[in-house]
């Protein structure tokens, strides 16, 4: 804040300070914008952003895989997802957040009796297909892969 002798000089413009200018500030931003990334990468996790809802889930338990899926946001899409996991595997956890007319949702999967990564992946598939699904990714071993799209009824890997 400016002094008041500065604050009722006649030669004098009195402005806000900027902090987000200086150089901490822009270290502070780009260390946060790589943590937000690398969060998302690893855990599904979204924060921070301007067209995505704000989501998380706990870590993931050991012994499960975390599927992520971008959607519509209508009636009904929660239960055309967890529907689409099977009889076969539980879901442990899950979590699902909107946005106008974009939800997210993630879901963390039991892997105990589930010796093939195929298995996984035709659930990924299945559930990307749906009719209001846009995209899903598998969160299992390294970081950033097992994204797949649902390409107008097709799906792209």
């Amino acid at each position: 804040f400016p002094d008041d002798l500065l604050w009722d000089h006649n030669n004098s413009v009195i402005l806000p300070h900027l902090g987000a200018s200086t150089e901490e500030a822009e270290d502070a931003a780009a260390a946060m914008a790589a943590d937000t990334i690398k969060d998302y990468l690893t855990n599904g996790t979204i924060k921070n952003s301007v067209n995505f809802p704000a989501t998380a889930l706990p870590d993931r338990p050991e012994g499960s895989i975390r599927i992520t899926v971008v959607h519509k946001n209508e009636p009904g899409m929660l239960a055309k997802i967890t529907e689409s996991v099977g009889d076969d595997l539980n879901i442990i956890q899950q979590v699902n957040h909107s946005r106008g007319e974009i939800a997210y949702s993630v879901l963390d999967i039991d892997t105990a009796g589930q010796t093939e990564v195929v298995s996984f992946k035709k659930v990924q598939e299945t559930i990307t297909l749906l009719p209001g699904a846009l995209s899903s990714r598998i969160l299992y071993i390294t970081p950033g892969t097992g994204y797949a799209r649902n390409m107008e009824g097709k799906y792209f890997v």
